[in-house]
């Protein structure tokens, strides 16, 4: 099987060298290396022409325009040829054991759309930071366990995916129409599609994590949550009906997911007609009537109550998770 590894990248000339290198000294090679760069304005595009002199299997897009996170990463995706295809991050970086891991796991199960495995993050100077590791072994989920769980969200430690090139071409690639959530709507579009997921429970790649100082992310919650509902009502919901399964925990899931994001409205980052917007979106997602308690108290003021509810319940499951990081990480050094 040929293996293509996908780089979509803005503005990361710091970092993309070191993630175009993690792909070349791969225990199995991969066929190709494209990266497509959404006109960049910092020095990538030197850097770039750079490594292409240096690496064979490197091909470099420019595009014309900036097109934005979503399609740009669409486009580089489609220019693939390989039979797996790796979507990387060019802020990330795979360790030397990522394809071969990944492509035998897709080897074997052939229903499989994607492979994922855990992760280590690391900062914006490569220091190691905390661990994601899925409360779930090693093995395959088949199409109808991950569409399930799609109610509860993006079922991956972080986005560093391999696809199965045929499983993305009946999905279309990306269609979502937002940037965000659209890596969860493409996971819900492939269960629905009856393809399965593999994951490996150990560290194959390394994931960066930045801090939001300037609270872009904070700002852009309005779209986080329009592209949270459509994932329901476009992917989730009508695969559910399609299969005739019961909707009352999708629709608990919905309720779940609308109280989480409702704090926005306690924000002082937000001016009150902001926040009606906002409540709006969230009773679109869901109209249950916790919601709507949920969002009268965060916009008077009362979301402290909420948090220190939340301390109280999640506490035991906070625990039982250390637990099992410990153990699972206790097995696997004893193993090595």
């Amino acid at each position: 099987m040929k293996v293509s590894v996908c780089i979509p990248t803005f503005n990361q000339a710091s970092y993309i060298e070191q993630t175009i290198k993690s792909c070349t000294q791969q225990t199995l090679k991969p066929f190709e290396i494209i990266v497509s760069n959404d006109c960049s304005t910092d020095n990538t595009s030197e850097v770039l022409n750079r490594l292409s002199r240096e690496i064979s299997i490197l091909k470099v897009i420019n595009q014309p325009g900036n097109r934005g996170m979503v399609p740009n990463t669409d486009a580089v995706l489609r220019a693939a040829s390989g039979d797996y295809i790796v979507k990387l991050d060019s802020d990330d970086y795979l360790a030397s054991t990522y394809i071969e891991k990944l492509s035998g796991l897709l080897d074997i199960h052939s229903t499989a759309g994607y492979a994922h495995g855990a992760v280590q993050e690391i900062d914006g100077k490569g220091e190691f930071k905390k661990q994601r590791i899925l409360a779930r072994k090693t093995g395959f989920y088949d199409s109808s366990k991950a569409l399930r769980n799609a109610i509860y969200g993006y079922q991956v430690a972080a986005n560093i995916i391999m696809f199965r090139r045929n499983a993305l071409e009946k999905v279309g690639f990306i269609t979502a129409k937002t940037n965000f959530a659209e890596d969860f709507y493409l996971s819900a579009q492939l269960a629905a599609a009856n393809y399965g997921n593999v994951y490996f429970s150990e560290i194959l790649s390394f994931y960066r994590v930045w801090e939001d100082d300037g609270k872009v992310r904070q700002r852009r919650k309005l779209a986080e949550i329009i592209a949270l509902r459509k994932v329901f009502e476009e992917v989730i919901e009508p695969a559910f009906k399609k299969r005739n399964w019961g909707m009352e925990n999708l629709y608990a899931s919905k309720a779940n997911f609308a109280c989480n994001q409702a704090d926005c409205l306690g924000w002082k980052l937000y001016t009150r007609p902001e926040k009606d917007e906002l409540a709006e979106e969230l009773a679109k997602l869901s109209s249950a009537p916790r919601v709507r308690l949920y969002m009268k108290m965060y916009l008077n003021q009362f979301g402290g109550i909420i948090k220190a509810g939340k301390k109280v319940i999640t506490a035991p499951k906070l625990i039982l998770k250390t637990a099992y990081f410990f153990y699972t990480s206790r097995l696997r050094s004893l193993k090595s």
